[in-house]
């Protein structure tokens, strides 16, 4: 990159920032998460009572277990929307004080979402600084999928079997996403780099999230039941965190390892916008507004939506392309390009006019 072309990117950014700013949107806006929780913990609260109402009910006629999973299956959406605010905590888009973030953050994470704060924080933090970015981005280096045919290639056993297959396999695989993300987190508290005091903190409050439900549902419906509504629980969960993180980057450019460039176009060209809604702005946690979120991750979510009009016409007159699109169209763009990867023999399978803009420069 030359000096004049680094010191362009580093003026478009500076220059978007400066219009945030001048709008007030970096400003805190503590009272929209503490009414927002208020509703979560209500509808919570509700839901567990209703539950407690179904138990009984399932002693007269089994037929009203189905909706115990009604509830199971809400349970586990109020659980993915405590999981988005213990995210934006770890931005600090809650409060101005990092110590009070990071304390709310480690109580909704461990203690309502059933997650390590810790292993979020820390895997987090590296997607925003290499989005997309091939042995840097660790959100695309995932167990299960393949988003190389080169890393296609190294999974042996089930896991290349399911790899090939991974475009038809990946609405499904969404329901995993919650187990998988207990099992990192499990093994994350296994971090000596870590204070023992902090990791045992962590895994006492995971502890009470994972098995209080359980207790609660033995207690309602029997142990057998319990452990079916418990799975189908984090399945809710899983998919719900899943299909509103997937969108933001899946099917994106992809960066090369060694690529230089600079962080306005990194953080616009790889990520995705989902049109938006109030329904979607509000079960989303802000994320379908995820060009903005990379730009400014500190921003309060309510005003990304504002943030959103002033990036689009910036990257219009500044000639960036910023994608934006409808949310089932996003999905199809990500199982067409899965199933590209794990199909292909070609080791760039998704060809994107963007592309060459994020080859390694001079």
């Amino acid at each position: 990159m030359t000096v004049a072309t680094a010191t362009r990117a580093a003026t478009n950014f500076h220059e978007v920032l400066n219009l945030v700013k001048s709008a007030g949107l970096l400003k805190k806006k503590p009272s929209f998460y503490i009414i927002r929780l208020s509703v979560i913990s209500a509808i919570a609260t509700g839901l567990w009572v209703a539950g407690g109402f179904i138990g009984g009910a399932v002693q007269t006629h089994w037929a009203w277990i189905f909706a115990a999973f009604g509830i199971a299956g809400l349970l586990g959406i109020m659980s993915a929307q405590y999981g988005f605010i213990a995210h934006e905590a770890a931005h600090r888009q809650i409060f101005q004080n990092n110590k009070a973030n990071d304390a709310l953050g480690l109580v909704l994470a461990n203690l309502f979402a059933g997650l390590s704060y810790g292993f979020w924080l820390r895997k987090h933090n590296k997607h925003h600084q290499h989005p997309n970015q091939i042995g840097q981005d660790p959100d695309i280096a995932i167990r299960i999928l393949s988003f190389t045919p080169e890393s296609r290639d190294q999974k042996r056993g089930i896991e290349r079997w399911i790899g090939e297959r991974q475009g038809y396999f990946f609405p499904f695989l969404l329901l995993l996403t919650g187990f998988d993300l207990l099992l990192d987190s499990i093994a994350n508290l296994r971090r000596k780099d870590r204070p023992i005091g902090t990791r045992l903190l962590e895994f006492s409050l995971m502890i009470v999230r994972q098995t209080s439900p359980y207790l609660l549902m033995t207690w309602m419906f029997g142990w057998l039941w319990a452990i079916a509504l418990w799975v189908f629980m984090m399945m809710v969960f899983g998919f719900f965190m899943g299909a509103a993180f997937a969108p933001n980057h899946k099917g994106m450019p992809l960066v090369p390892k060694d690529s230089k460039i600079d962080f306005f176009e990194r953080q616009v060209l790889t990520s995705r916008n989902i049109k938006g809604s109030w329904l979607k702005d509000n079960l989303m946690g802000g994320l379908n507004y995820q060009v903005e979120h990379h730009l400014f991750p500190s921003m309060p979510r309510p005003n990304l939506i504002k943030a959103n009009v002033i990036v689009k016409k910036f990257c219009e007159e500044k000639g960036v392309t910023l994608v934006e699109m409808n949310l089932m169209a996003s999905y199809k763009v990500i199982i067409d390009y899965l199933s590209k990867v794990g199909l292909s023999n070609n080791a760039d399978p998704f060809v994107c006019p963007m592309v060459a803009t994020l080859r390694p420069r001079s």
